[in-house]
């Protein structure tokens, strides 16, 4: 791909994918510091990257997933705000590998079905590799909120998957703050 068309195809984004965008950065940089508004710019690109999803990716399960995250946003801040009591932070933790490995199967074999279901009722694009992403990525954002050191990994490996994802279903910008 040449850079003019990269160009000509990311300009041609509207402006809720910009919003999702931008938002999305923020909700990372602050994720980084650790600062619990972070969830606030997590709530606003997950509702522009929901909508898209549904509407002009054929995303189906992720959009899902980011209705999951607006909701668990609000959950996350709350856990945040409350892990500060006495100026202390949250402490990090690291939970064991045979845990990962359990979940891991867990929704591998849990994508099936689901992803059965949205490619035959949904017409869902990607039907198992959305589904499978949308289940690991439930879980990882259960360790971003119990601020397990894991979450970091699996989010890279999820979110290297995705970037193809949006780029095949011309979701430029979501491809970028991803890869980002």
């Amino acid at each position: 791909m040449n850079i003019s068309l990269l160009y000509e195809q990311i300009s041609g984004q509207d402006a809720l994918e910009w919003i999702g965008l931008l938002t999305g950065v923020i909700y990372v940089i602050l994720a980084t510091y650790e600062k619990p508004s972070c969830w606030i710019f997590g709530i606003i690109s997950s509702g522009c990257i929901a909508w898209k999803s549904l509407t002009d990716y054929g995303l189906i399960a992720d959009a899902g997933l980011q209705t999951f995250y607006i909701v668990i946003g609000v959950i996350g801040l709350w856990q945040w705000i409350k892990g500060q009591t006495d100026g202390l932070k949250k402490p990090v933790i690291i939970s064991p590998w045979k845990q990962h490995l359990l979940v891991i199967v867990g929704c591998a074999l849990m994508s099936w079905p689901l992803s059965w279901v949205l490619i035959h009722y949904a017409d869902a694009r990607y039907g198992y590799i959305d589904t499978l992403l949308t289940l690991l990525s439930v879980w990882a954002t259960i360790l971003l909120i119990r601020k397990d050191l894991h979450n970091w990994v699996y989010w890279i490996l999820i979110d290297a998957v995705y970037v193809f994802l949006y780029w095949r279903s011309e979701g430029y910008l979501f491809a970028l703050l991803i890869y980002w």
